[in-house]
């Protein structure tokens, strides 16, 4: 990890590292050519100049050009890195953004159908909301129709049932009335029986004492005697007494004692008219009815 990180920086072309390796490289092998090329450039003079100053010539001359070619290849591969660098930065560029454009039109795609998914299930659930809307709307209807009918059919019975009991009030109410006029009738000839009744036994009370009762002499046909007579069912007299006096005693009391000699009096067989008209009842005698 440390020796790759020591080779990046040594790469690095913002660095002076490379510059020094390449320039320990060119004098190595500066050192190395003069080390070889020497003994040909020695065997190669023809002149017979001096060897000490000849060797020296050319050796500053072959150090200059080579130093020169040395350092124009180096400034060449320079070069060469520089515009190897810049074209793979720039090719890294490129292909970044490219990479990006790539992203971006995926991405956009993505987007794209995640939005229109979006709007699929939107729309589905749109439509399943609306249907089901629709469908308790239509349940809705149903059961209002239906509570409708129900009520209608209730409203019917109803009437049914009132125009029943309207029918039966009126049959009752004309039965009423029906019975009430027989009962009236019957009442009405039942008082008229009674009546027929009560006048008979009234007129065989007053016959039976009339045939017993003898009035005195100086009784007179205008005069009248009113009694109270008490009877149990069967004809015995209770009790006989004056209301109403004639204005002689003694006509008076021949009443009395024709009434009661008369026993037992007349009564009705029906027990409730006997209860209601001779229980208890007033007779008045005159003595133009009685025989003397």
């Amino acid at each position: 990890m440390a020796g790759n990180t020591w080779l990046k920086k040594l790469l690095d072309p913002k660095s002076y590292g490379l510059a020094i390796v390449l320039a320990i490289i060119l004098h190595v092998v500066v050192i190395a050519l003069f080390a070889v090329e020497w003994p040909k450039e020695k065997r190669q003079i023809a002149e017979p100049t001096p060897k000490n100053i000849q060797a020296k010539v050319i050796q500053t001359e072959s150090k200059q050009v080579k130093q020169k070619k040395l350092v124009e290849e180096q400034r060449r591969k320079n070069d060469n890195w520089k515009k190897y660098l810049a074209e793979k930065k720039a090719a890294k560029k490129k292909a970044a953004l490219e990479k990006a454009a790539k992203e971006k039109v995926r991405s956009d795609k993505a987007a794209k159908n995640k939005a229109k998914q979006l709007a699929d299930k939107k729309k589905a659930e749109d439509l399943k909301k609306k249907d089901l809307k629709k469908k308790e709307m239509q349940k809705a209807e149903a059961l209002k129709e239906k509570e409708q009918l129900k009520q209608e059919k209730i409203a019917e019975q109803k009437a049914f049932e009132q125009a029943q009991e309207s029918s039966l009030l009126e049959s009752l109410a004309e039965e009423e009335q029906q019975r009430s006029i027989e009962n009236a009738m019957a009442e009405e000839q039942q008082v008229q029986k009674n009546t027929a009744i009560t006048n008979d036994v009234v007129a065989q009370i007053r016959s039976k004492v009339n045939k017993i009762w003898s009035y005195p002499p100086s009784s007179r046909p205008d005069m009248e005697v009113t009694v109270r007579i008490q009877l149990v069912p069967t004809g015995e007299v209770i009790n006989v007494s004056i209301i109403t006096g004639s204005g002689n005693e003694a006509l008076d009391r021949s009443v009395l004692a024709a009434v009661n000699r008369a026993q037992p009096l007349p009564v009705p067989k029906d027990i409730r008219l006997f209860e209601q008209q001779f229980r208890n009842f007033v007779m008045a005698f005159r003595p133009e009815d009685a025989v003397w």
